[in-house]
């Protein structure tokens, strides 16, 4: 349904380009045919675990305590709306070393808004995570990946990178820790005999609640990170970007 929607909107937007090209250009993470976005260099023992959807302050707290305990620093992209009702979190999380990062305000399909609307989530968002931690937020994740062929463009002009990912499941929708964990090393292993680094997502939060069940994402990054400890870098995507030339 999702991806019959893209390529309606692409009769009009695509500019030449396939129905099929479109929703590819739209949604995969490795595309860079709207705008190149950051995704993984090629750092193969280099990981960055990063997390969507938050701020979370039923599960974000539990995921601060492991990534303290393995003393990693990750990325954040947060919901704009959610963050304006968890400042404290918002801040504790960023004085913790953590990098904080854009995520839109309400989690729109950004290949399908127009550039108002896509203009006005950038800012909005920017503005909030900005005024709670008084560090610049530099960093873009577009929702679900999905970008029109003006958003990384947009973005850029706003002072944003947009940000991809090359290690993801679905866990958003786990229940199981475990059959999340082994299907991200897999990708791990992957990009590391292609030799990239690894660019992860797992999701502390959900676009459709403030407090939904993350228990198997936290626990899923618990287990990656024991599984890594000592023999990859974890690094926060900021590292990149020198890397992408931005």
């Amino acid at each position: 349904m999702e991806i019959a929607r893209l390529i309606e909107a692409g009769v009009g937007l695509g500019a030449g380009l396939g129905l099929g090209g479109y929703a590819y250009a739209a949604m995969w993470p490795a595309s860079q045919l709207f705008g190149a976005t950051l995704q993984a260099p090629s750092m193969p023992d280099t990981l960055a675990m990063t997390f969507d959807d938050g701020p979370n302050p039923r599960w974000t707290p539990q995921l601060l305590e492991i990534l303290a305990r393995h003393r990693v620093r990750a990325t954040f992209f947060l919901i704009g709306q959610y963050a304006a009702t968890q400042r404290p979190l918002v801040r504790q999380m960023h004085e913790a070393g953590h990098l904080i990062a854009n995520h839109t305000w309400t989690h729109p399909n950004l290949a399908r808004t127009g550039r108002r609307e896509t203009r006005e989530q950038l800012l909005r968002t920017s503005g909030e995570l900005e005024s709670i931690t008084g560090a610049p937020v530099r960093l873009f994740r577009p929702p679900f990946g999905a970008r029109s062929p003006f958003t990384v463009g947009m973005a850029r002009e706003l002072g944003l990178t947009a940000v991809t990912w090359n290690a993801m499941t679905s866990d958003w929708s786990a229940t199981d820790a475990e059959p999340v964990a082994r299907a991200l090393t897999a990708k791990i292993t992957g990009n590391q005999k292609a030799g990239r680094a690894t660019n992860l997502v797992l999701h502390d939060g959900g676009q459709h609640g403030l407090e939904v069940d993350r228990s198997a994402s936290i626990a899923a990054a618990g287990r990656i990170l024991a599984e890594y400890a000592g023999r990859v870098k974890t690094v926060t995507l900021d590292a990149w970007l020198a890397e992408a030339g931005n």
